[in-house]
């Protein structure tokens, strides 16, 4: 068996095409994951200005195991990651040989964790499929093999959950009085302007800046980084996707929300030019769910309502136009975020798939 780092194009090649080995013949699968790959090991990111990426394959007789690269990032100290991983079934030796590389590399660097399956940033993926493995993925939402979950069965475990909201189920009646309240205090929102596009994603990456310090495993964003992963996404979303919530001018929250573009690409394959005619060409009517990707309030002004409002403005986007909205990443230990969105239980809300990270600790 044999662990080389990636050393020219060739092996650039065989580490993005693995992907379709692992999943030939699974009908549930979307890439979510190879445009992002590649601008790692292209060094088309500007994450590469902070964050080291070595990508690897380990090999048995020529032919690959296993993929993924240690990432390590000086926003995010003494923490090596093993990101953008990819098995076979029955090859735990190459995944212990990976662990070992990984704690050797994590030593010589001085860093104190390994964290496995978070993929360079949070804005990127973290975490495998630990549920509902017979379900096609929300756009936005990675899938995985269910026998990942059992290479690292002697890590530490950390769990996600997403939020299933049935739309004709769910109403903000019962907060009226809240939302009369934050509209008298000022707050106001508003879709994005997309001929500031610059503008609005540097709200983006200010706002979540400054509201997930607290959040397991998040480091900082630049606007450059916000921009490679936001501003291709353009020609699929309209200025109702970002809403921003504001205080006499200030940006003091926003909301990313899209439609479930995965219902318009065939298993296997990604967002691309056949999805996006697909969406311009009438195929957009055949979507039926949304995902909520971001919902941030800046901590001032958290208890004021705003979260509310955020939310009623979605909901008259979405209320006869769509059955279903996935809401996620939560990590289990975010009881906050929990409680908020089961506070609806009876409005059609309820946690829905499951994800799990793992952890080594030296």
């Amino acid at each position: 068996m044999q662990f080389n780092y990636l050393s020219d194009l060739k092996d650039i090649k065989r580490f993005i095409n693995f992907n379709r080995v692992v999943y030939q013949g699974i009908p549930n699968y979307r890439d979510s994951m190879s445009e992002i790959v590649k601008m790692f090991l292209f060094k088309k990111t500007s994450y590469a200005q902070h964050g080291d990426v070595l990508p690897f394959i380990i090999e048995e007789k020529g032919e690959i195991q296993l993929r993924a690269a240690f990432i390590s990032d000086q926003k995010l100290p003494g923490v090596l990651m093993v990101s953008f991983f990819e098995a076979l079934p029955g090859v735990q030796a190459a995944v212990d040989l990976m662990l070992s590389q990984a704690e050797s590399l994590a030593s010589a660097k001085g860093l104190s964790r390994i964290v496995i399956g978070l993929d360079a940033h949070l804005n990127y993926g973290v975490g495998f499929l630990a549920s509902h493995f017979e379900q096609t993925p929300c756009f936005g939402f990675g899938y995985t093999p269910e026998y990942y979950l059992d290479y690292f069965k002697e890590c530490r475990e950390y769990g996600f959950t997403s939020i299933l909201v049935e739309i004709s189920k769910f109403n903000l009646e019962r907060e009226t009085p809240t939302l009369k309240r934050i509209s008298r205090k000022g707050f106001t929102f508003r879709q994005a302007d997309f001929k500031e596009i610059e503008r609005e994603i540097e709200i983006f990456t200010e706002l979540n800046n400054a509201c997930y310090q607290e959040h397991l495993w998040w480091s900082e964003r630049t606007f450059d980084e916000d921009k490679e992963l936001l501003f291709p996404f353009r020609w699929f979303i309209r200025p109702e996707n970002l809403i921003i919530a504001e205080k006499e001018g200030r940006p003091v929250g926003l909301m990313l929300w899209y439609p479930d573009y995965n219902r318009l690409v065939p298993a296997g394959k990604g967002l691309g030019l056949g999805a996006l005619l697909k969406n311009r060409w009438g195929g957009a009517k055949d979507i039926d769910r949304v995902k909520l990707a971001n919902l941030v309030v800046l901590p001032e002004f958290r208890a004021s309502g705003v979260v509310l409002g955020l939310l009623a403005e979605f909901y008259r986007c979405v209320k006869d136009r769509y059955k279903f909205c996935e809401a996620g990443w939560i990590e289990g230990n975010n009881y906050k975020s929990r409680a908020f969105g089961l506070r609806w239980q009876d409005l059609g809300c309820s946690e829905y798939k499951q994800y799990k990270a793992f952890e080594v600790v030296l």
